[in-house]
C-alpha cells in the first residue's frame, strides 16, 4: 500500500511533488507547498522504507548519513518504485508527469536529485533543501531541469566536500542550478523557503 496525499489545485498549474525528510511522512511538507505554490495541485508520497519506525526513501547499511552507509541497491530499487508510483498517480489524477516541480527536504531532496542524475525520472523543476551526493556515479543522464538548492557550510550532515561533489555531478547534466546559502546547519529556515518561492515564480 502506498501512503500518499493528493490535493487538487488550479487547472493549468504545474503539479507539486513533495518528498519528505528522514522520519517524515506525506503530511510533513504540506505547509511548504502552501507557502511556495498555494494554488498548485499537490502530490505527496511517503517513502516505503521504514527502519525502526523511521520513514525513508531507501535503506541504510549502518549508522550515520554517509555515502559508505547508503544501500545503493535499495536506492536504485526504491527510486524505480517511486518513479512508477509518480506515473501511476499522475495518470489517475490527470496530472502532467513531465511538469512536476519537486519540493524535497534532506532524504527526499536526495532521492529526487539521484533520480534525475540516474535518468530514472526527469523532473521539470527541483527545489532541494539540504541535499547531498549519495554516490559517485559513473554515468550521469542529461537533463534540462531547473534546480534550486539550499546549503549551509555548517551543515552537520552535508559536508562542503560532499555538496561540491553533488554540484559537480549536476553540472554534467545540463541542468540550470541556483544555490541559496544559509548558516543554520541542516535546519529548514523561513528565508530559504521564501527564496525558493521567489525562484519558482520568478
Amino acid at each position: 500500500m502506498t501512503h500518499y496525499i493528493y490535493k487538487a489545485g488550479k487547472a493549468g498549474l504545474a503539479p507539486i511533488l513533495l518528498l519528505h525528510s528522514t522520519g517524515g511522512d506525506e503530511e510533513q511538507l504540506l505547509p511548504l507547498a502552501q507557502q511556495i505554490a498555494p494554488e498548485s495541485p499537490v502530490l505527496s508520497i511517503r517513502g516505503r522504507v521504514a527502519e525502526n519506525g523511521v520513514n525513508r526513501y531507501f535503506r541504510l547499511r549502518g549508522q550515520g548519513f554517509t555515502k559508505e552507509n547508503f544501500d545503493l541497491v535499495s536506492l536504485a530499487e526504491e527510486s524505480k518504485w517511486l518513479a512508477d508510483e509518480i506515473v501511476k498517480l499522475a495518470d489517475f489524477y490527470q496530472l502532467d508527469s513531465e511538469k512536476f516541480t519537486v519540493i524535497g527536504y534532506s532524504n527526499g531532496a536526495n532521492v529526487a536529485l539521484y533520480m534525475n542524475l540516474a535518468g530514472i525520472f526527469k523532473f521539470d523543476k527541483i527545489i532541494a533543501f539540504h541535499a547531498m551526493q549519495l554516490t559517485e556515479m559513473e554515468q550521469i543522464a542529461q537533463s534540462n531541469s531547473k534546480i534550486f538548492l539550499t546549503n549551509a557550510e555548517n551543515d552537520s550532515i552535508v559536508s562542503v566536500e560532499n555538496f561540491n561533489g553533488l554540484l559537480a555531478d549536476l553540472s554534467k547534466t545540463g541542468s540550470q542550478t541556483e544555490i541559496f546559502k544559509t548558516n543554520a546547519g541542516h535546519q529548514l529556515t523561513e528565508s530559504e523557503v521564501n527564496a525558493a518561492k521567489d525562484w519558482l515564480h520568478g
